[in-house]
């Protein structure tokens, strides 16, 4: 079973809605800090394989965009999408990004 370290125990489940980033602060090999401004997370949704052994990634639904100096709050949008989607809920944009501290 797939345990996505990056959405924090998250278990790959065929229907559920999961996120990931290459270059996401706090990903394996991503360092903590960087030249970096920005970096995205992807919302994808996992599915069932057609041999029906486990779970494939769907193309990414929604791209959530932010600060790289900020990975919580890109993490916890990422998440709250995610939620929604599962529940059928979410109508917003596929792009998402999220605004700075001081805005």
């Amino acid at each position: 079973m797939y345990v996505d370290k990056l959405t924090e125990g998250a278990v790959m489940e065929a229907g559920k809605h999961a996120f990931d980033g290459e270059c996401a602060p706090g990903k394996d090999g991503v360092l903590k800090s960087s030249v970096q401004k920005s970096f995205s997370v992807g919302i994808f949704q996992w599915l069932l394989k057609s041999g029906g052994r486990g779970c494939k990634r769907s193309p990414v639904k929604v791209r959530v965009n932010g600060r790289f100096d900020a990975p919580d709050r890109v993490y916890a949008l990422a998440l709250q999408i995610a939620i929604q989607l599962d529940a059928g809920a979410y109508r917003g944009p596929k792009h998402v990004t999220v605004p700075r501290e001081d805005s």
